[in-house]
C-alpha cells in the first residue's frame, strides 16, 4: 500500500507587502497621534475647569458659614502690622474633598505665596473682591449683599506659576497674571459658579473684575 504525503507550503510576507503594511501603519500613526494629542489637551482643560468648579463650591460653603462673605486671599495674623498670614488656599481647605483641586494638569510648578500659609495652587483669586482694604487681621473681602451683579465677576483664574502669589487685582496687574494654558485661553470661574474659558484679552476690562 502506497503512502501519499501531503505536503503543506507556508507562503511568508513578500518585501513589498512588508514596506505596504509598514506605510499604512506609519500613515494611520500620522493621522490619530495629533487627534490623541488634541484629546489630551481636551481632557487636561476638562480636568482645569472641574477643578475650578469644586473649587468654587468651596468657596461658597465657605461664604455661606461666613455672614455671606466672600472667601478673603489673605487673612493676616493678629497684629496685623506683618505680611504674613492664611491664604484662600488653606481657609477654603475644610470645605474641599482634596487639596489636588487647586492644581491644574497642564502646570508643573504650583505656587505658593511667600510669607504665608499656603498650599500648591495653580489658579488665583480676584483681589478686588477679596483683597480690597488695609492690613488687619479682620475679613478683607466683599459681603455678597454688597453686590449687585454676579454672573460676569470673575471670582478665580489660570494664574501663573511665577507670580508666587494668591491672585491678582485688575487694577495693579491688568491680564498680566493669567495663566493662557490651555490653547491660548486661560478658564475662570464666575461669581454664580460657572466656568468659561476665554483668551486673555478677552477678559482685559475693568467690569470683569470690578463691581
Amino acid at each position: 500500500m502506497l503512502a501519499t504525503q501531503c505536503r503543506t507550503t507556508v507562503r511568508g510576507f513578500t518585501l513589498i507587502e512588508l514596506l505596504v503594511v509598514i506605510v499604512v501603519i506609519a500613515i494611520l500613526v500620522g493621522i490619530l497621534f495629533p487627534v490623541l494629542a488634541r484629546v489630551r489637551r481636551y481632557s487636561h482643560k476638562a480636568v482645569c475647569m472641574s477643578n475650578l468648579k469644586q473649587i468654587y463650591a468651596a468657596a461658597k460653603m465657605y461664604c455661606d458659614d461666613n455672614d455671606r462673605r466672600l472667601v478673603p486671599a489673605k487673612v493676616f495674623d493678629p497684629g496685623g502690622h506683618t505680611l504674613h498670614g492664611t491664604t484662600w488656599c488653606v481657609l477654603l481647605q475644610p470645605y474641599m474633598n482634596n487639596t489636588e483641586i487647586l492644581t491644574c494638569p497642564l502646570d508643573s510648578e504650583p505656587q505658593t505665596a511667600p510669607n504665608s500659609s499656603d498650599l500648591p495652587h495653580s489658579f488665583g483669586i480676584n483681589y478686588d473682591l477679596t483683597y480690597t482694604t488695609g492690613l488687619a487681621p479682620d475679613h478683607l473681602a466683599r459681603s455678597m449683599s454688597s453686590l449687585s451683579r454676579v454672573s460676569d465677576l470673575i471670582l478665580f483664574f489660570d494664574m501663573k506659576s511665577a507670580a508666587r502669589t494668591m491672585g491678582s487685582s485688575w487694577i495693579a496687574n491688568r491680564v498680566s497674571r493669567i495663566a493662557p494654558r490651555h490653547q491660548g485661553q486661560a478658564n475662570f470661574a464666575f461669581l454664580d459658579g460657572h466656568v468659561k474659558s476665554y483668551p486673555p484679552t478677552s477678559v482685559d476690562s475693568t467690569s470683569m473684575w470690578n463691581p
